[in-house]
């Protein structure tokens, strides 16, 4: 099986742009499997993908340090936008992909931010505005936070952002009273189309780069719960002070006037909204509001 790759990423990191273009081939072939670049000739076409990324990425970078201000101060941004073109065994398609990851510091607590899509931006967009809106909330109240850890509230709402941080870790150990869902739509690293699934053996396979064989894994995972009704008194956690750590989840709360960072451990899930918007966690990641 020969699969190709054809790409341009440009990437502002902490003040630095990059721009690449490369093209790679990998070969699987009697349970051996090789990888290595291709050479190609710079197209014009490639070369306005780079100029209209950078334009996007340079944006979305000056917006995000506008919103940081003392005593807030960023300590990881990057910012991403690329497009690439896959073959495999005669199947073509087209990906198109932008990136951030934002580490801001107060003190000696550090939230992280992951945002993502996997198509066409659209300005106009309601998820865009939310994700931004919500974004503005985190860094405002990061900057009226405690920074001394409280224990966690009883019950407790998870922010959509922070519950697609969490579903990887719930492959195969979800409470009985949800599910987790591979949601169709899209193509895996195989160039097949990503169905819907629920449970092992997953269907599709995932492919980070050209340079790793692929992996069985649910894509695009969702979590489903008969219950979707949220109890908005509930404290919510906003962002992640942390990565995921299996079910511990170290967390911004937001209680009533106070803001705080505590540790969760997930040992149950009361509901799970119906409203989802896509994160690039794993193979992709739909977080909701979620209730414990």
């Amino acid at each position: 099986m020969i699969y190709r790759k054809r790409g341009s990423v440009v990437r502002w990191e902490n003040g630095t742009l990059v721009r690449v273009t490369e093209c790679g081939v990998a070969i699987e072939e009697g349970g051996v499997f090789r990888c290595a670049p291709e050479s190609s000739s710079p197209e014009s076409s490639s070369r306005r993908v780079v100029e209209s990324s950078r334009g996007m990425v340079m944006h979305d970078a000056d917006a995000i340090r506008a919103l940081v201000q003392p005593p807030l101060s960023i300590e990881r941004l990057i910012v991403s936008h690329g497009v690439a073109e896959h073959e495999c065994e005669g199947r073509e398609w087209r990906e198109e992909a932008q990136r951030v990851h934002l580490a801001i510091r107060h003190d000696h607590l550090r939230v992280l931010i992951d945002l993502g899509d996997s198509t066409t931006r659209r300005l106009d967009d309601s998820t865009t505005r939310r994700k931004a809106t919500r974004l503005g909330d985190t860094i405002a109240a990061l900057a009226r936070s405690e920074t001394a850890e409280r224990a966690a509230p009883a019950r407790l709402r998870l922010a959509p952002n922070v519950t697609a941080a969490l579903l990887p870790a719930l492959v195969g150990l979800a409470p009985p009273n949800v599910r987790l869902v591979q949601t169709a739509g899209g193509i895996d690293g195989y160039g097949n189309p990503i169905v819907e699934a629920e449970g092992e053996p997953w269907p599709n396979w995932y492919r980070p780069s050209y340079r790793v064989r692929p992996m069985r894994m649910p894509l695009n995972l969702r979590l489903q719960c008969d219950v979707t009704e949220m109890d908005r008194d509930r404290p919510m956690a906003v962002a992640l002070l942390a990565p995921v750590a299996g079910l511990v989840l170290r967390v911004l709360v937001i209680d009533g006037a106070r803001v705080y960072p505590a540790t969760v451990r997930v040992a149950r899930i009361d509901a799970v909204a119906s409203e989802r918007e896509w994160y690039p966690y794993g193979g992709g990641s739909f977080g909701a509001e979620l209730m414990l």
